[in-house]
């Protein structure tokens, strides 16, 4: 029958109520609502099927179905209608032929996938394609999305809901709720409109909105977002009210004013596009006559790609602040207060089966007030580097490095330098074992701008070297057992041989290169700097081994160690200026351990200890623990010779099914000198959380701290009202 689309038309309604925060809602972190299912469901969910719910055949069943007069068809007691996943029962249903309308005596019910709701009844007029139900409850299925209406009315592109609410609490527990005098929603718009809406917590209006416009369905819409706000001891109150813009299916923006108490406003902005070939995203912010330093400050982002063919794009990456103290005045992390050069990067590049090509220009601007003008490294205009490989046969491989950069500084020489690097392997390997002899010549030529404090300094040099390696290594397996489990454990043996004869290289400049920090890959590569400009030499052997314990039953690796050495034959004589001489002997010895033998817990462990002075170079112990209790902990030690040694603590502990404290430690003992530390509390009911936390943290390089205390207000599939939700994630605190 015709009418009884009328029926299913309010689903197209109360799903619209369902916002983009209502599908956050299915985390399964809120566990302590005592009611969670405001309605219970009335039938079994039914499986999605291929066809359109709205193209299917609906299907009637009554006990009795009275068609004795002649103006109006009768259908009593259990009064069911069937289409697709949708389901709808009443009591009674009368249907007027005369009048084309229709009401029903007794409860209506109505379910399908997304939702089920109550109404006390429902009336309809055919002719005007209008239905009305009062006392209507709702329930959605996903998450703990429930409200009342004293109203809908479904006309027909538009519908009407009157005295209505919303809130992921039970409703024996209204913690808080979104309310609203009237809401119409406009099916040709997709677009919903909100009359005197108020959040509510409690019994308390913390927000009201005499009219609010807000999307029906999962396109984007202009409007703001969630505010941020803090207070910190370096710029005073901090607060922000983001507005979103949507200008184009394929264009956006957000505005973002803000204000600090102690420094004046500033404006941030963020404009994306996405076309078919391109897409990018533009931002900055601006904050004129700044209070405490003077002067305008600012920056400027543009990151954007463009892909021209299958083998070709082209991607920038352009960066521009306004000073040097920029970041550690505006940053909110350590990562963000330490930078000291902003890089700004544009080329094309190329892919293809056996080649990468890329053409790119490059420069750096000192980020830092610990960074001496001239400091910053040279301006690549352009870099052109070309590695290309093939195999010629199963044992055979050919291949070529090439480098051209044109090296340009306002305060150092500038010069320009060609770097290539053919080379020819023999990739040999059986069932259990591989032997890779490699054989390549390294030629680097410089030509270089007219020295003004040297004027008898050539300006035309070059470097040529042969560089001979061999890499060997193989893998055992056999089945073994360790406290009670079964695993399957491997033996990986590996030897590296280098060889590279010494060439006098401190006449050569340096434009980009620096020795590479020593780690378990630096055991087997062919030069320990990263840049053209040093090749170092040798005559080495790299001995290492491997052991790995795999779970028998899911093939988890659960523990692995390693251990490595290199020995030098010869010691190396190539350095960088002021850098120190290798030891004569050989590297240190480089040992890791990983273990895991339980999904809740795992530690990790690298140590690099020199034989040369006996004493540790490198020390890094990370651990992390997870119990079924909600307690996580994850903790960490790192020590560098001559650089750092700090500790690193992080926690969530429960205190109550409703509390847990949450903090992080990060601590200089070099320095003696506290680098970050946070500590909160959250409070977490069925549907709202509560988090206030103090931090405490290092801006930059000249120690300055600083302090906030921060408070986050989060509502169950709503969303968070207060300062910023990730900075949990940044912080090391692995529970988040």
């Amino acid at each position: 029958m015709r009418h009884t689309r009328l029926f299913f038309a309010c689903l197209g309604l109360l799903t619209a109520m369902r916002s983009h925060a209502q599908d956050q809602a299915t985390d399964n972190g809120w566990q302590l609502c005592r009611n969670p299912e405001y309605l219970p469901l009335f039938q079994p969910l039914q499986e999605k099927s291929a066809a359109n719910d709205a193209e299917q055949a609906v299907d009637i069943y009554s006990d009795d179905f009275n068609i004795q007069k002649l103006d109006e068809s009768v259908f009593n007691g259990n009064v069911e209608f069937r289409r697709g996943q949708d389901w709808l029962a009443t009591d009674r249903l009368f249907f007027n032929h005369a009048s084309q309308t229709f009401r029903t005596e007794g409860l209506v019910k109505f379910q399908n996938n997304a939702l089920r709701m109550t109404a006390a009844d429902a009336v309809g007029d055919q002719k005007a394609n209008s239905v009305e139900l009062t006392d209507l409850r709702y329930q959605f299925n996903t998450g703990n999305g429930n409200g009342t209406a004293s109203k809908v009315k479904v006309g027909n592109d538009r519908s009407t809901l009157t005295q209505t609410n919303f809130s992921t609490c039970p409703s024996n527990e209204r913690q808080w709720q979104f309310v609203a005098d009237e809401i119409v929603v406009d099916d040709k718009t997709h677009q919903g409109r909100a009359t005197n809406a108020r959040l509510m917590i409690g019994k308390v209006p913390v927000l009201w909105l005499p009219f609010m416009q807000f999307p029906t369905d999962s396109a984007r819409a202009s409007g703001f977002l969630t505010p941020v706000i803090g207070q910190d001891s370096l710029n005073g109150f901090d607060f922000s009210l983001p507005f979103y813009w949507n200008i184009a299916p394929n264009y956006d923006a957000t505005l973002t004013p803000r204000y600090f108490s102690k420094r004046g406003f500033m404006l941030g902005t963020e404009f994306r596009y996405l076309m078919d070939q391109n897409n990018g995203t533009i931002s900055g912010t601006f904050l004129p006559g700044d209070n405490l330093r003077g002067g305008d400050r600012y920056s400027f982002s543009w990151d954007h790609f463009t892909a021209m063919n299958r083998a070709w794009y082209f991607q920038s990456d352009l960066n521009k602040v306004s000073d040097a103290f920029y970041y550690s005045d505006f940053g909110d992390s350590i990562s963000e207060t330490s930078t000291t050069l902003v890089k700004s990067e544009l080329g094309f590049h190329g892919r293809g089966k056996y080649w990468n090509l890329d053409l790119t220009a490059a420069n750096w601007e000192i980020a830092n007030p610990t960074q001496a003008p001239g400091s910053e490294p040279y301006r690549r205009l352009p870099r052109i580097a070309l590695h290309g490989s093939k195999p010629f046969a199963p044992w055979v491989e050919l291949g070529l490095s090439a480098e051209a950069v044109v090296f340009t500084h306002d305060q150092l020489n500038n010069g320009n330098r060609l770097d290539i690097q053919p080379y020819v392997k023999f990739p040999i390997t059986g069932s259990y074992w591989f032997l890779t002899p490699s054989f390549s010549w390294r030629q680097t030529e410089y030509w270089l701008s007219d020295n003004a404090n040297d004027p008898l300094a050539p300006t035309r040099l070059s470097r040529g070297l042969p560089i001979v390696s061999l890499d060997a290594g193989a893998q055992f397996e056999r089945s073994t057992q360790f406290a009670g489990n079964d695993y399957i454990q491997t033996l990986e043996p590996r030897l590296f041989y280098l060889n590279v004869p010494y060439r006098n290289q401190n006449d050569l400049p340096v434009f980009d290169t620096q020795a590479l920090t020593f780690m378990w890959p630096s055991l087997f590569r062919e030069n320990r700097y990263g840049g053209a400009d040093r090749q170092t030499d040798a005559n080495q052997l790299t001995t290492a081994i491997t052991t790995r314990f795999l779970d028998s039953l899911n093939g988890k690796e659960r523990m692995n160690f390693s251990l490595g050495r290199i020995t030098y034959f010869e010691a190396p004589q190539v350095t960088l200026p002021n850098e120190p001489l290798q030891p004569d002997d050989g590297s240190a010895w480089v040992a890791e351990a990983n273990i895991r033998l339980s999904d809740t817990w795992q530690i990790g462990l690298t140590q690099h200890w020199n034989p040369a002075n006996r004493n540790t170079d490198l020390s890094s112990l990370r651990g992390y623990w997870s119990l079924p209790s909600g307690l996580k902990l994850n903790a960490s030690y790192r020590y560098r010779a001559g650089f750092a040694e700090q500790t690193d603590l992080a926690f969530v502990v429960p205190l109550s099914p409703n509390w847990r404290a949450i903090g992080r430690w990060n601590y200089s003992l070099r320095d003696n000198q506290n680098l970050e530390s946070l500590l909160g509390f959250e409070w977490r009911s069925c549907c709202m959380a509560l988090r206030v936390f103090g931090r405490k943290y290092i801006r930059s390089f000249d120690s300055r701290e600083n302090f906030g205390v921060f408070m986050e207000l989060e509502l169950n599939g709503l969303g968070q009202v207060g300062s910023k939700p990730e900075l949990f994630k940044d912080n090391g605190i692995l529970a988040y």
